[in-house]
């Protein structure tokens, strides 16, 4: 603890027990006390399981650490419970805190000394690796012997079907990858799990490889099941898996601090897949043009990266759906977005989101059967995308098959509540099929894009439907905000984009009453 000061040490202990983030046992917390203590007297060498036992959980004289697991037991809950605090509270004025794995005696870390994070490239690879290491099995798990290592597998299946990411289990060497290059993780992915007599219990938390910081944690129960013990483990880890790798999960979050405001020029390919969601939740025409050149500049640099294709396929569509491509660009989007899905799907054929490309150029190239059939397949390869899972539910909602649309966008928004929230006008076309204008209203009113015209419209349509003239005469005013011409073009305009006939109808016919409420008074006569 060399330029540690104890009474620093002592301030961040006390720091860690009067904190509510820190989610540790009573017991615990004198665990925690008692190896600090024994640490700054200068006694570490003392700290061993039979001290501990003594000391801390009352064990007798005769206790043996080899019969008894409790210490490691315990000193794994303590060594979470730390890793969560800081991942919620933060770092404080003095120095961390940590019991290294393997021993038990405390480390002090003072700010100064933690490794700041180096930016690198790795070649041969975009997108973010995570190393998971072997999970702690706590206690006696012998009645379900395979329960930690069948959950790691199932991370792993999971997160290798988003395959911009680069995932190595737990038997990987660290210091090696195949063929001797050094792995350089940028992410390690540890936990634990743990059983009661009615529940089991598993810890996950994602650290950044080069500084040691908490990303990300998550602790989850579920009911001890006997017979449905393997089907609640892997509905945990796919919940795990969407938490860290779905599009505006953890490592998107991470990542999208790291790019705001970095120079165009110094953008890898990956960062511009992150920049691209940002877009995407919005639709940002200011985003545009600037994203299209820094992805095709991307495809360039890393011309296997699929993502990048990918994303640039969608930017076409977008080009062309909402007019956002030059007058004399327009045309060509839909050609341009097909060469770059195939291409994407050439790189990634299990890429659930080269897939979502090639899906949606051909839904807007008019073939709607093969559109169905790749978002189908992508959502098949990767049934934790809640991307394409809403995007599928919106186009089968467009076609008025609410058997297969409700449920997917539902399900979408309960694993992805962050995701693009222009898949709710699938929930309103649904509500106003039934009549149900109020729920239609509510459902569009959650859509956030303001430079698009169809979340306007559904607005205006249902407030039109239910009377409330002046919220459909703001919504005819920010639809020809957008769009100044559209209410004249709009039957065209929703027949091409393959809206179910009656859902036309509705929507033309809501919009002319709106546009009449939000008309001015024809001026009255005089004698």
């Amino acid at each position: 603890m060399a330029g540690v000061e104890a009474g620093a040490v002592r301030a961040e202990l006390d720091r860690i027990l009067a904190s509510a983030a820190f989610d540790a046992s009573p017991r615990n917390r004198q665990f925690l006390r008692y190896v600090v203590e024994e640490a700054l007297a200068g006694r570490g060498d003392r700290i061993k399981a039979y001290t501990v036992a003594t000391a801390v959980f009352g064990r007798q004289a005769d206790f043996d650490p080899q019969l008894d697991s409790i210490v490691r037991i315990e000193a794994g809950r303590l060594r979470r419970a730390l890793e969560r605090f800081y991942l919620m509270a933060g770092p404080g004025s003095g120095p961390r805190i940590a019991i290294p794995r393997g021993c038990y005696v405390p480390t002090f870390e003072a700010e100064a000394d933690q490794p700041a994070r180096m930016p690198r490239h790795v070649a041969g690879r975009s997108g973010p690796a995570i190393l998971l290491r072997a999970f702690d099995a706590e206690g006696d798990q012998s009645a379900y012997p395979n329960f930690t290592r069948g959950f790691e597998r199932q991370i792993i299946v999971g997160l290798t079907r988003y395959t911009e990411l680069f995932v190595f289990g737990a038997d990987t060497a660290l210091a090696r990858e195949e063929g001797g290059a050094p792995l350089d993780p940028d992410y390690l992915l540890t936990g634990g799990t743990s059983f009661s007599d009615d529940h089991f219990r598993v810890d996950v938390l994602l650290t950044d490889a080069r500084t040691g910081r908490s990303v990300w944690g998550e602790a989850v129960t579920r009911p001890l099941d006997p017979a449905g013990i393997v089907a609640a483990r892997d509905e945990v880890a796919a919940a795990v898996v969407r938490h860290l790798a779905q599009p505006y999960g953890a490592l998107y979050a991470q990542k999208a601090r790291e790019v705001e405001g970095k120079p165009s020029g110094s953008l890898t390919a990956y960062d511009c897949v992150i920049r691209f969601y940002q877009y995407w939740r919005t639709y940002d025409r200011a985003m545009f043009d600037v994203l299209r050149g820094e992805l095709e500049r991307a495809t360039q640099r890393e011309p296997g990266f699929a993502d990048a294709f990918a994303c640039l396929a969608l930017l076409h569509v977008d080009g062309y759906r909402y007019g956002y491509a030059g007058p004399g660009e327009r045309r060509d989007c839909l050609g341009k977005a097909l060469a770059l899905a195939r291409r994407a799907v050439d790189l990634a054929p299990l890429s659930s989101r080269s897939h979502l490309a090639l899906g949606m150029a051909w839904w807007f190239l008019g073939d709607v059967e093969s559109a169905r059939s790749s978002l189908e397949a992508g959502l098949d390869l990767n049934p934790n995308d809640t991307d394409i899972m809403a995007e599928l539910g919106l186009r089968y909602a467009i076609l008025a098959d609410w058997e297969k649309a409700i449920p997917r966008i539902e399900v979408s928004y309960a694993r992805n509540p962050a995701q693009p929230s222009t898949y709710r006008i699938g929930l309103a076309l649904w509500h106003m099929w039934h009549g149900r204008f109020e729920a239609a209203l509510a459902e569009a009113r959650k859509v956030d894009a303001p430079g698009v015209v169809y979340g306007h419209a559904v607005v205006a349509v249902a407030a039109a439907e239910l009377g409330l003239d002046e919220v459909a005469t703001a919504a005819i005013g920010a639809l020809l905000a957008v769009d100044p011409g559209y209410l004249s073009r709009a039957e065209a305009d929703l027949v091409q984009r393959h809206l179910n006939p009656r859902l036309v109808r509705m929507v033309v016919d809501g919009l002319a009453k709106a546009a009449a409420a939000s008309a001015p008074p024809p001026l009255a006569r005089t004698g």
